[in-house]
């Protein structure tokens, strides 16, 4: 189940915006919709699954608009909607609330859903739906700022930072791999095989030598840098 956590808290980072922010001596990622938030959210739906329903799993779904984490079971018997973050708790599952919170990855019961709340207020985001029929589904509505599907400007000027970001990797390092840049920059390998073919077709950069045991050089005003 820790695995289960972990893996979902990697597959929402390698998926949502990020943005960073240079506090004092370091640099800080700021998701668009907080971590604090969707960890609360992913956590409930762990140790709040009915795990007597089989044929079931725990989805943690990305959209356009929203991301969603849903677990089966619905509420706990003697909990109602309107209770929700008022710090009434009922465990469904006693052991697995016991031990996460001997992981230290839950804090006092019946507190998170207020947590998820304050943090996306902070953020300036909506509060989270949540959804409840023989499943519950927490939903988390991204910010208009971070759209999949931006204005012409939008994507214009994040294509021109990813190429940037592109160019400052490769002068750093002209041997850079695709995967490697796909990490950095955390966009999809294919993403980053699109924009290297349209920084070569600008002029940008050219590929020296084969794809294996190669590199690249960045173009500037005909020279090579």
């Amino acid at each position: 189940m820790l695995a289960q956590f972990n893996q979902a808290v990697l597959f929402l980072e390698k998926h949502l915006n990020v943005r960073s922010e240079i506090k004092r001596l370091d640099r800080e990622d700021i998701y668009e919709i907080p971590f604090e938030a969707l960890r609360e959210g992913l956590l409930n739906a762990l140790i709040h699954r009915d795990y007597s329903i089989t044929g079931t799993q725990i989805n943690v779904d990305i959209f356009d608009d929203r991301v969603e984490i849903t677990n089966p079971g619905g509420l706990v018997r003697g909990l109602s909607q309107q209770a929700l973050g008022k710090g009434v708790s009922i465990r469904r599952n006693e052991l697995i609330a016991d031990l996460f919170s001997r992981l230290r990855k839950v804090e006092r019961a019946g507190t998170g859903i207020r947590r998820m709340r304050e943090s996306l207020a902070k953020a300036g985001l909506k509060e989270p739906e949540f959804e409840i029929d023989g499943f519950f589904r927490a939903v988390f509505r991204r910010s208009p700022e971070f759209s999949l599907k931006p204005t012409q400007k939008t994507t214009q000027n994040a294509t021109q930072k990813t190429t940037q970001k592109i160019l400052d990797a490769i002068k750093r390092d002209p041997r850079v791999t695709r995967e490697q840049l796909a990490e950095e920059i955390r966009i999809s390998a294919d993403g980053v095989k699109y924009h290297l073919r349209q920084m070569q077709e600008r002029g940008l950069i050219r590929r020296v030598g084969p794809d294996k045991g190669g590199h690249w050089e960045v173009v500037v005003s005909g020279e090579t840098k």
